[in-house]
């Protein structure tokens, strides 16, 4: 398909914040891929009006039971860091009334979309 750019529809956002809340879900899934893998980013906009950022890794994976607690204050599996990454990335998205939502498969990989209104 031919998809032409939309100039009327603006992303009202506060650049650092958004910058921060996308530096920790990149972090996480680097760090989910200590082998190596990829790691893809893509957008989009809707016919809704929302801006679609989604960032996939191939890493190791959240399980079901981790999944339901990821954006807890202080819930983390890893040996270094607060656990506080995820809790601030969701805060942040939702005080530009957005949405994260994230899929994950042990073994497979995980994706990560935030959904912001334009």
């Amino acid at each position: 398909k031919n998809y032409q750019a939309r100039q009327d529809l603006h992303l009202n956002v506060d650049p650092n914040q958004l910058r921060q809340a996308l530096l920790n879900v990149l972090l996480n899934g680097i760090e989910a891929m200590p082998q190596g893998g990829t790691l893809t980013i893509s957008s989009l906009v809707t016919s809704t009006s929302y801006f679609i950022i989604t960032i996939e890794d191939t890493g190791v994976g959240i399980s079901r039971e981790d999944l339901s607690q990821i954006f807890d204050p202080f819930f983390s599996k890893k040996d270094s860091g607060t656990g506080l990454g995820l809790s601030i990335t969701e805060t942040l998205i939702k005080n530009h009334k957005g949405i994260i939502q994230i899929k994950s498969q042990v073994g497979v990989g995980t994706v990560v979309e935030i959904e912001l209104p334009c």
